[in-house]
């Protein structure tokens, strides 16, 4: 079962890791912060708010591969090559299907 718990504890290596992602929890639900969407100098960053388990796995996710793909480039300094890409999203398929599996 997909809970919010188990969520953040298969991505608990990925978030200690990415200090521009941060998991808060709120009375409304869980809400991911991205610290380094804003401009230089800018107040502004992003937040998203997520009311399902579903919804927080879908988030972590996609900024669990986006990173991947930041660190394996050195920070974009080039372009990901298709199987770099296949290799990413796989990684990140795998730690989804951790999120269901009952242990």
């Amino acid at each position: 079962m997909l809970t919010y718990e188990k969520i953040l504890e298969v991505f608990r290596d990925y978030l200690s890791e990415d200090d521009t992602c941060e998991v808060l929890h709120t009375s409304r639900g869980y809400l991911v912060v991205d610290w380094e969407s804003g401009k230089k100098d800018s107040e502004w960053v992003t937040a998203r708010l997520c009311r399902t388990p579903k919804k927080l796995l879908e988030i972590l996710r996609s900024d669990f591969e986006e990173y991947q793909g930041y660190r394996l480039t050195q920070g974009y300094k080039r372009e990901i090559t298709a199987q770099e890409e296949t290799d990413i999203e796989r990684m990140g398929a795998e730690l989804a299907t951790r999120c269901t599996e009952d242990k």
